[in-house]
């Protein structure tokens, strides 16, 4: 078994890991239990049904036409993370996924990030970007806080 030290020390903790819900205001979940499917998924991302088996698994990838299912939170629910590499919020393939279709979530701000702004999600990977491009769609949440600059926590909602 693998020991990981630490490797950095902050002056200030984070208010909270990408993922988490941000209040306790009610969170709306997708109708089935979904698992991770092929290339596993992280949390803090958009997810898509997974073409191959759309009844059951979720996947990090889409495509523009495709309707996002929703949104992974975090939750410590299931032994699928590797909790001997730092930092890793992987759910691997056949393990369950919560997926939020509303809510309230923190997520790390890839810039500069100003109240109102729109969430946008990259479909090759899922990730949280608040910059539209050539491959992201919006994910119909807003920032409801601000960021100064890449890595800092913001507070996202589609309510």
């Amino acid at each position: 078994m693998a020991f990981t030290w630490q490797n950095n020390v902050a002056l200030k903790n984070k208010p909270a890991i990408h993922g988490d819900r941000a209040n306790q205001n009610p969170t709306v979940y997708s109708v089935k239990n979904f698992l991770a499917g092929s290339g596993n998924v992280e949390t803090g991302s958009f997810v898509w049904r997974d073409t191959t088996n759309p009844e059951t698994q979720v996947v990090n990838t889409g495509s523009s036409v495709m309707a996002i299912e929703g949104f992974v939170e975090r939750t410590l629910n299931h032994n699928g993370w590797d909790i001997q590499t730092a930092g890793d919020m992987t759910i691997h393939e056949g393990d369950e996924v919560s997926v939020a279709r509303k809510g309230d979530f923190y997520v790390e701000s890839d810039g500069a990030v100003s109240i109102g702004d729109t969430v946008y999600t990259d479909y090759t990977d899922g990730s949280v970007t608040f910059t539209s491009g050539a491959t992201t769609v919006d994910t119909g949440y807003k920032a409801k806080t601000s960021a100064s600059a890449s890595g800092e926590m913001v507070i996202i909602s589609n309510w």
